[in-house]
């Protein structure tokens, strides 16, 4: 939960001031021809930054797969109010088991040098924001398509008489953690969309969603997609 909610401050900090990375996440199969993955980095600064690439072991409970990782560059320099690309390619070893292996992406700020002026002066090349943060990224062998239940979809009223949409959502997929978006069903098509984030093995989500802008008559069910491709993995209906 601290590792979860720390990555959540880091997102919430990095979107409002310098630094914002697509997607958050990465899940992929790792075997057969591997999985692949761009991430882009932009910078919302007036100064050059450059970021130095790194590959960790993951912090989680899974095997890890940093030694299976190819990425390009390993030092990554945006221009000011720009954007750039990281590629991330993961092959697992043949024989690998299935179930889940992990890494930790990281990306550090270096410094950069003062640059000197045509008048002599010098000028900072960056702003005074260090960061240093590690994604953790995960793959998975073997077939191991997203299977999520839901149960017990309710819709109902808060306390402060506001719609309140309430499920459970249960991971059965074997030996993986899923990452999911919700999408809430209205009488016109998609009412809302959120990205939840990840569930683990068989565990087991209490969802509840404030509608404050419906009626519950508005709301007919819900759909949960997988974020990478946007497909279907369930769907419920009031």
């Amino acid at each position: 939960m601290k590792k979860i909610m720390g990555f959540l401050f880091f997102l919430i900090f990095s979107i409002t001031f310098a630094f914002h990375i697509t997607p958050t996440f990465f899940e992929k199969r790792i075997d057969a021809g591997g999985g692949y993955q761009e991430f882009t980095l932009k910078n919302n600064t007036n100064s050059m930054v450059r970021y130095k690439v790194s590959i960790f072991p993951g912090l989680g409970k899974f095997s890890h797969m940093n030694d299976w990782i190819e990425y390009s560059p390993k030092i990554l320099t945006i221009k000011p109010q720009s954007q750039s690309v990281l590629k991330v390619y993961v092959k697992a070893p043949k024989g690998t088991p299935e179930g889940e292996y992990s890494a930790l992406l990281n990306l550090k700020t270096i410094n950069l040098p003062k640059l000197a002026q045509d008048d002599g002066k010098s000028v900072a090349a960056m702003t005074r924001l260090g960061i240093d943060v590690g994604i953790e990224i995960i793959g998975f062998v073997g077939d191991l398509q997203p299977k999520l239940e839901i149960s017990n979809l309710k819709i109902g009223e808060d306390k402060d008489k506001k719609t309140l949409l309430t499920f459970n959502v249960k991971n059965k997929t074997l030996k993986r953690g899923v990452y999911y978006t919700i999408d809430i069903l209205g009488n016109n098509g998609t009412y809302n969309s959120l990205e939840k984030g990840r569930i683990e093995p068989d565990a087991v989500d209490d969802i509840k969603i404030t509608l404050p802008k419906a009626k519950k008559s508005d709301i007919t069910g819900v759909v949960l997609r997988d974020p990478s491709n946007y497909m279907d993995i369930t769907k419920k209906e009031l």
